[in-house]
């Protein structure tokens, strides 16, 4: 066992831990989810944590000897070593105050066993004056939160780019199967279902643009600006090296923020990227529900596509088999939306040189990175890849829709037109009979006009 002390009192830990204190206590308080930060935010949070160091060691204030010892002891989070001393609640104290206490006192303590000290020897490598040098939570949280976003969204942009393709190729596929398209539910013009498909694809396509756009404001790093980001406690040159050092990491373009009160304080940046996931999150939800609505049935309903059977769809009507991937992405869907309204309402409750809610946001925007992710490879690996048209279905919806008729406007005019659907849905009499009674077309015309029904 070990002692450690704070301003509260003294608590004896298990000198096999590498966390101190301040994790201490924060663990006891706040067990609220049982959801602890995930592995991308331990690695976030130690690449800033290096990032500094780094900075520290140009600027002048850490020495060699302190800085190789900080340097690897961050490498070996980074590597996932010590991913089990990463202990807190992801609903935990305001601003983040808690995790980055944790990662302090993690690093710290691999620090001093590198330079052969026991764990808790703080005279020598401190949580607070040494790992925290020339830093505050106020700007180390918010940079590690950017660094997280940056560390996962380029395997959810390459979901994404994935299933797009995959919906274009069934666009492609499906391109010459005609069917009755609709619009307020009730027959329209005639589509293919290769269009449908092509048009969920564009709407992602936009979609993606708009988070690559809503990415760069992410770019924009507070690291330097301590506690209410006029850069106090911090030597000249710092806050370029961390920046220098965060982007060399990454392979990415951080930057350094014009105006370092103005990041700290105003948390759209992360809004803008959280509204682009649930603009996301909107179509998505709105592609699974057709997807649903086009394999309803399979007697009573739509059935125009064939879902891939996943797994038996009730446990009392034998051979059931229901659209649960897109009921699934369905439910990511509302959940992501759900986060939007919780990372907006945080974002504007900051007052006045900090916004505290910082965690929350953090928590629900990487969520709804994952979860998303997740959901579109489920929804592309096992169900679009996999989705077959009903041809006998969309024929038979084609010949027996009334939404076809207004391709003989140009010809008949919109209340003729008018006239004979209504006569048809009447008395049961076919339209092609109804149209050559008037004379003003010919068979071969309307033939013609219709021949794709034949396709």
């Amino acid at each position: 066992m070990r002692t450690e002390h704070d301003v509260i009192g003294s608590v004896e830990l298990d000198d096999s831990v590498y966390y101190g204190i301040n994790t201490y206590r924060a663990m006891n308080n706040f067990k609220i989810s049982g959801i602890k930060e995930d592995d991308d935010h331990i690695k976030a949070i130690a690449m800033v944590k290096k990032a500094a160091a780094y900075g520290n060691h140009r600027a002048g204030k850490l020495n060699d000897e302190l800085y190789s010892a900080i340097d690897q002891a961050c490498d070996l989070v980074i590597s996932g070593k010590y991913n089990d001393q990463f202990v807190i609640d992801v609903y935990q104290a305001g601003a983040g105050t808690s995790f980055n206490m944790n990662a302090n006192e993690v690093i710290a303590n691999i620090a001093l066993e590198k330079l052969g000290h026991k764990k808790g020897d703080y005279k020598i490598i401190h949580p607070n004056d040494t790992v925290n040098m020339s830093q505050s939570t106020n700007d180390i949280y918010p940079t590690m939160m950017r660094v997280a976003i940056m560390i996962k969204a380029p395997d959810l942009l390459e979901s994404m780019n994935q299933l797009i393709m995959s919906l274009n190729r069934k666009g492609e596929e499906f391109s010459k199967i005609y069917k009755t398209g609709r619009t307020h539910l009730q027959d329209a013009v005639r589509v293919t279902l290769g269009d449908e498909f092509r048009a969920w694809a564009y709407a992602l396509a936009k979609d993606m643009k708009e988070i690559k756009n809503a990415l760069d404001y992410i770019l924009e790093l507070n690291i330097g600006g301590t506690a209410v980001g006029n850069g106090a406690n911090t030597p000249d040159g710092y806050r370029d090296y961390a920046v220098e050092a965060l982007s060399n990491m990454l392979k990415v373009n951080f930057r350094t923020s014009g105006n370092m009160m103005g990041v700290m304080q105003f948390m759209t940046d992360f809004s803008r990227f959280m509204n682009s996931l649930a603009n996301t999150a909107i179509d998505l939800g709105k592609i699974s529900d057709d997807l649903r609505l086009l394999y309803s049935g399979p007697g009573a309903g739509i059935r125009e596509i064939l879902l891939p059977a996943v797994q038996q769809g009730s446990s009392i009507m034998p051979g059931k088999i229901n659209p649960s991937i897109p009921e699934a992405m369905n439910m990511i869907c509302n959940s992501v939306l759900g986060a939007q309204q919780a990372v907006n309402m945080s974002a504007k409750a900051g007052q006045l040189e900090l916004n505290v809610f910082m965690p929350n946001i953090d928590y629900e925007i990487t969520r709804s990175i994952t979860i998303l992710k997740n959901g579109m490879d489920m929804l592309r690996e096992r169900a679009i890849d996999g989705i077959k048209p009903d041809l006998k279905h969309c024929r038979m919806h084609l010949q027996n829709s009334f939404g076809s008729a207004a391709l003989l406007n140009p010809y008949l005019g919109y209340d003729t037109v008018a006239a004979i659907v209504e006569r048809a849905l009447e008395t049961g009499e076919n339209i092609r009979d109804l149209v050559l009674q008037t004379g003003k077309i010919t068979e071969e015309q309307y033939d013609k006009i219709f021949s794709f029904m034949n396709e």
